[in-house]
């Protein structure tokens, strides 16, 4: 038996736990010795005011991550104007390669999968060297770049959440290039409707939401596209209850990828600012999104949470 104390925010869903350092209100259910066995669990220790886990490598998983192996992220408030303008500089880079390969699919010109490699290999460098400043600046987006800098951010969020949940790389890739794509449909509505102050009429409703099947059918003439990508374009807004769209599934028929997708939209729609409309805080959007369990898994969802900066997610579980 080898017991190893490690600090709390290297615990992952796997490892036993022989013995917990400082107050935590421990379901009597577990034990007092425990497998880590869901995410649930793992945010009552994250969130209790635990200093330390002694766990046993002989019973559970020993995988514990370097938290000194990268810098600590920035927020937007400690990061220094020239920190601020280098991410900038890096989003409106790759808002302009996003925007120049989803023209390119929309109009039907030939272009693989792997001319989409080196951007998704990019944004997931900077989203693992600075997520919360990256979050912050993508953010703020105009009105011209909107949409190229939502998928990009969504690219970017499905990165950092397929790596906290420790899925291999290829299948992070894929995730970040579906990012990409999920909203190329979107190219089709007219800007006057995209764009919209005030409510939409019932018509310019159904020419938005047409934007999943419009853009699913634009990435299957290309050869090669993956599944995932496909899939996660198409359902990007189905809901568990059955009530999202295009066709209305329910959640047996939707994967964890599509589920993950739709976390990482949602978020970054609610908190970020567009012509109509003030972005919501993290925490008021991810409050709102633990509401509304009909729409998100909300085991995903909690490890979603967990994957964030801490200050971004005060008091929401």
């Amino acid at each position: 038996m080898v017991i190893k104390r490690i600090d709390k925010n290297q615990l992952e869903i796997g490892m036993f736990v022989e013995a917990i350092e400082g107050p935590w209100q421990n379901d009597s259910s577990v034990g007092r010795r425990f497998v880590v066995k869901d995410a649930t669990q793992l945010a009552s220790i994250l969130n209790g005011k635990v200093s330390g886990v002694f766990i046993n490598t002989a019973l559970g998983n020993n995988t514990v991550r370097d938290s000194s192996a990268r810098p600590a992220s920035k927020s937007m408030k400690s990061a220094t104007k020239e920190e601020k303008l280098l991410v900038a500089q890096q989003i409106h880079s790759q808002a302009d390669e996003t925007r120049t390969l989803l023209q390119g699919v929309f109009e039907g010109k030939d272009i693989s999968i792997d001319a989409f490699t080196p951007l998704a290999d990019d944004v997931g460098r900077t989203m693992d060297e600075n997520p919360s400043l990256f979050m912050g600046m993508s953010r703020l987006r105009s009105r011209d770049t909107a949409t190229f800098v939502h998928s990009l951010s969504v690219a970017a969020l499905l990165v950092h959440f397929a790596r906290s949940l420790e899925m291999d790389e290829k299948t992070v890739q894929l995730l970040c290039i579906a990012g990409l794509l999920h909203d190329v449909g979107k190219l089709a509505i007219p800007i006057h409707i995209l764009h919209k102050q005030g409510p939409l009429d019932a018509e310019e409703r159904i020419i938005v939401q047409n934007h999943t099947e419009q853009g699913h059918r634009i990435l299957k003439k290309q050869e090669g596209m993956p599944q995932i990508v496909l899939d996660i374009c198409l359902s990007h807004h189905e809901r568990l209850d059955g009530k999202g769209y295009p066709n209305g599934i329910k959640s047996n028929k939707i994967s964890n990828e599509v589920r993950m997708s739709t976390i990482c939209d949602v978020f970054d729609a609610l908190t970020s600012a567009r012509s109509y409309k003030k972005g919501w805080s993290s925490q008021q959007a991810l409050t709102w999104m633990m509401a509304h369990e009909e729409q998100f898994d909300r085991t995903l969802l909690r490890r979603f949470i967990i994957s964030l900066d801490p200050e971004m997610t005060k008091g929401v579980i």
